[in-house]
């Protein structure tokens, strides 16, 4: 879990602004906060606001990185009403007084968002790849994030890896493109929607689980590296890596399939959720996981 500022130390920094028909807006040397509702109590704004710039803090701090503000402006923080089914964040390029701005929308979640971290680091480290974005999201969610956020719902990614390939729903990383429509999902009115939840589940693990593999083994720079490269060119696995990503995916497999020995009992609890109804899967966890 990220590590919260005390707020004191912080609010001195903020610039407090109005919006008409919104709620409060606060400004931060890196951050654009807003309460999109325009509803919530001022107790919780302030919670909301210290987390959003704290789990910033800790994100820049693990990836040795820059918010790159002078060359993208601010990022807009977006606190909004949850949505139907879900907690969630979401990440997307917006506009602004005729400026490319990037938002992070957060959809509920009380004082634990979930996805926060996830989606800041996309807003860190953009990239029109969903499954990069998804590697290197992941890496800060686990670290700084809420461990009941999607896809993890308050297991390892590793124990739901495991679960897939028992099941026979792993899909090869080969097969899981750069685009949402890869990933069970479309965009709708600047919002990813949902078309396969079981595909968007397992795609979402496997990105975060193989994500963690290459930064364990190869380190944050390597893949701050990757990153950049592949704006320009498609996945330069081997340019990077020294393999092909089915040799690299085979290495990372092996490795969760060692890590994982002694867990078989909550992999055969993330087995029977899947067999039971894969569409659910996530949602059961995390009851168990809060032991409702």
């Amino acid at each position: 879990m990220s590590r919260k500022l005390p707020l004191a130390g912080i609010i001195f920094c903020f610039l407090v602004l109005g919006i008409p028909g919104a709620g409060t807006t606060v400004e931060t040397e890196r951050l654009i906060i807003r309460d999109i509702t325009g509803k919530m109590p001022p107790e919780r704004f302030e919670k909301l606001t210290s987390k959003a710039d704290s789990t910033l803090t800790e994100i820049l701090r693990f990836w040795s990185a820059e918010p790159r503000v002078n060359e993208l402006g601010k990022i807009i923080v977006e606190f909004d009403h949850p949505l139907p089914k879900a907690s969630t964040s979401i990440f997307f390029w917006g506009k602004e007084k005729g400026q490319r701005v990037r938002v992070v929308r957060v959809f509920g979640g009380d004082d634990h968002p979930h996805l926060l971290a996830h989606k800041l680091t996309s807003a860190v480290f953009p990239n029109p790849d969903k499954l990069i974005r998804n590697m290197m999201g992941e890496a800060s969610e686990k670290r700084f994030g809420n461990p009941l956020a999607f896809p993890m719902c308050g297991f390892d990614k590793d124990e739901w890896i495991m679960a897939l390939l028992q099941v026979g729903s792993y899909i090869p990383l080969t097969k899981i493109g750069p685009d949402h429509s890869d990933w069970g999902m479309e965009i709708k009115n600047n919002v990813p929607e949902v078309k396969d939840r079981a595909k968007q589940h397992a795609s979402y693990l496997e990105a975060g689980s193989f994500g963690e593999f290459l930064i364990t083994t190869y380190g944050t720079e390597k893949m701050k590296q990757f990153n950049r490269l592949s704006r320009n060119k498609s996945r330069p696995w081997e340019e990077l890596f020294g393999l092909s990503l089915v040799k690299l995916e085979a290495k990372w497999l092996e490795a969760v399939k060692l890590g994982s020995r002694n867990k078989e009992g909550k992999i055969s609890t993330l087995v029977k959720l899947i067999r039971n109804d894969p569409n659910t899967a996530c949602f059961s966890a995390q009851n168990l996981a809060e032991g409702k």
